[in-house]
């Protein structure tokens, strides 16, 4: 049971970072972000699809290993660094974005996983 429960957490995460991605999209179709100069709007969208991608990994990893690491001890330093990143992207998407449900959405999630995961 605990096992599912850490694959369904872990792949929740993975998802919300294609729903992070398709969101970085979408103030580009609008136009949204034309109010910044070119070199921000640049840096703005590195940073935002670099979150994303960090949630698909980082849940695609933790759903793939979380079986493997009783298996083999070696997997468990790696395995934690992840769930720590994640906790740590967790807490600052809700530090820097307190007004966007997606932060907390994505918090309650990764506070879940860890709870499960280390609990």
């Amino acid at each position: 049971m605990r096992e599912k429960l850490v694959t369904i957490l872990a792949i929740a995460v993975a998802v919300m970072g294609g729903v992070h991605i398709v969101a970085t999209f979408t103030p580009l179709i609008s136009g949204g972000l034309e109010v910044l100069p070119q070199a921000r709007q640049n840096a703005m969208i590195y940073m935002s699809l670099m979150c994303g991608v960090l949630l698909i990994v980082c849940g695609l990893l933790v759903s793939l290993l979380h079986n493997r690491v009783k298996e083999h001890s070696f997997l468990r330093l790696p395995y934690r660094i992840i769930l720590v990143a994640l906790v740590v992207d967790g807490i600052t998407a809700v530090g820097f974005m307190s007004h966007n449900p997606f932060a907390w959405v994505v918090f309650v999630l990764i506070i879940c996983l860890a709870i499960v995961t280390l609990g």
